[in-house]
């Protein structure tokens, strides 16, 4: 896969590398800072729903270019932690989901389908324990970032040398 004539992993990652910390940051804030959970609410969920396609495309043409290429160690590497991003942005994504529902269970409960989860919604225990999960995801979706566009970086630079 090729965008203007250059590797699409490439030009894809960029988007991997400023959405995710991003994304963890904001969910890090929606979950401690009480105030801003109204305005980060639709963009936190957007960053977190555009990211899992993101993820997905991005290590699919790695995959694609890592077939191309001769694969050393940093690149199988690179190519595992890749992997594994793809499923950490998934995680990131339902806690998300589960973190603006309890934070906003009205959204859920004006529905037919959601009604018997009202008491559930609206438990004094759900939006802290969420919140930790929230606090929890949006690290771990951090670090898996750093360590993964890392382990791409070494690859890159050690095979230039």
């Amino acid at each position: 896969m090729e965008i203007a004539g250059l590797p699409a992993h490439i030009l894809l990652i960029h988007g991997v590398v400023v959405l995710a910390p991003l994304a963890g940051l904001s969910a890090v804030v929606f979950a401690l800072v009480r105030r801003t959970r109204r305005y980060l609410a639709w963009p936190l969920g957007i960053l977190a729903l555009l990211l899992v396609p993101l993820s997905v495309l991005t290590a699919e043409a790695g995959e694609q270019l890592e077939k191309a290429k001769r694969a050393s160690k940093l690149i199988e590497e690179h190519a595992h932690q890749g992997s594994f991003l793809r499923y950490v942005t998934v995680l990131f994504l339902i806690v998300v989901a589960v973190q603006i529902a309890a934070a906003f269970p009205s959204i859920l409960t004006r529905r037919p389908a959601f009604r018997g989860l009202r008491g559930l919604l609206e438990s004094r225990w759900l939006v802290p324990a969420t919140s930790v999960l929230g606090v929890l995801a949006g690290l771990f979706l951090v670090y898996q970032s750093i360590v993964t566009g890392h382990s791409g970086a070494a690859s890159v630079w050690a095979a230039s040398q």
